[in-house]
């Protein structure tokens, strides 16, 4: 077992809170850039004595920039896989790197859309 299957979540316990209580959770979870779930779920394994690691909600900016940041993992994985053919002596398919110079200039077009763009 790996261990992030050893830190897999799979059961879920649930408790009842009035509307003020529950506004309280979310406020203060707020604050500290979390989730109410996951203000919770730390709260409770630190009320325990258990550790608790803490995994903040993203930010406006890294959620807008997310995408863009996947589709660049994908232009720099196909890229490698070009070099790496090229350097045992393959042929790079020039419709391959039309391609993906075509995603580069469709994602640096995404990019300064988003820098444009109003913000939240």
């Amino acid at each position: 077992m790996s261990s992030s299957d050893a830190r897999q979540k799979t059961t879920t316990t649930t408790f009842r809170m009035t509307v003020i209580e529950r506004a309280a959770v979310v406020a203060a979870a707020d604050a500290v850039g979390m989730g109410p779930s996951t203000f919770a779920r730390v709260s409770v394994l630190r009320a325990a004595g258990q550790e608790a690691p803490i995994r903040k909600r993203r930010d406006a900016i890294a959620t807008v920039i997310a995408p863009a940041l996947g589709q660049l993992g994908r232009i720099g994985n196909n890229l490698n896989q070009l070099t790496r053919h090229a350097h045992v002596g393959g042929r790079v398919d020039p419709e391959s790197l039309d391609q993906l110079r075509d995603e580069a200039e469709r994602l640096t077009l995404a990019v300064l859309a988003l820098r444009e763009a109003p913000s939240p």
